[in-house]
């Protein structure tokens, strides 16, 4: 599952463009430099200039509750259109995040979590290394969007995601998908999918919309001044940066 050998093209796996990265140190440079236009120097002058997403998902995990309602809820929105049912949010657990008082006031003491997204990189490493254009950046939301009818599953994509996921074993879900990166494999229908910010949804990203907590907060029945996950506008790359450096280093909850 999600192994260097089924992401094809016949190269060997230490000549990844990811496998590079870790191996001379830069890897941990390169996520530094995702968002503030520097990302060149890893991928090439060659790349193409890419237009801004209109938003990030950015997560809270002091607010969640590790019910995998937006896991499932994204699973289901996108099987009901027709695109991989693979979760494009994924929820670990996370000993080191401290949870709100209020979330335990309300649900008691569940545990610790954190939520795993897409970044929505300025810089979408991910996009240009795609040899038949099948990631591109969707036109009414900025995201980046994999096309399924045109995916050839050779797992560049994958492999040239900067931002890795804890081992699987730390995952709430059972359900296990050879993870590397933010970029997943289905290996049921062949093809990789990735956060796309529902932009197929007018009401935007289901996960958002049905997180219990959100709920709770928007009827006001639990204070918070954020939402458990919620959709930021980017403002001078600022807002980029905050969900790189959380989703980099989750240690603790957003400011």
């Amino acid at each position: 599952m999600g192994s260097d050998a089924d992401s094809g093209g016949g190269k060997p796996a230490d000549l990844s463009r990811r496998a590079f990265l870790r191996g001379t140190g830069a890897a941990a440079v390169g996520v530094a430099f995702v968002g503030f236009g520097l990302a060149e120097a890893f991928r090439g002058a060659w790349a193409p200039g890419i237009a801004q997403a209109s938003g990030v998902i950015m997560p809270d995990p002091s607010l969640c509750i590790g019910c995998l309602t937006c896991e499932v809820e994204c699973s289901d929105v996108h099987k009901a259109v027709g695109l991989s049912d693979v979760p494009r949010i994924r929820i670990y657990h996370r000993d080191s995040v401290t949870v709100d008082p209020e979330i335990i006031a309300s649900y008691g003491a569940r545990g610790q979590f954190f939520q795993h997204v897409c970044v929505q990189c300025p810089d979408a490493p991910c996009l240009p290394v795609c040899p038949v254009k099948a990631l591109q950046v969707e036109s009414r939301t900025g995201a980046r969007v994999i096309d399924p009818e045109t995916c050839i599953a050779c797992g560049k994509c994958e492999q040239a995601c900067i931002f890795p996921t804890p081992i699987e074993s730390e995952a709430v879900s059972t359900q296990r998908y050879g993870q590397k990166s933010r970029i997943t494999r289905d290996e049921k229908l062949n093809v990789y999918a990735k956060c796309d910010l529902c932009s197929f949804r007018p009401k935007g990203p289901a996960c958002i919309e049905r997180c219990p907590v959100n709920i709770k907060i928007n009827q006001g029945q639990l204070k918070s001044d954020v939402l458990c996950l919620d959709l930021l506008k980017p403002v001078d790359k600022a807002n980029f940066a905050k969900m790189r450096d959380q989703q980099t280093a989750p240690k603790e909850a957003r400011p």
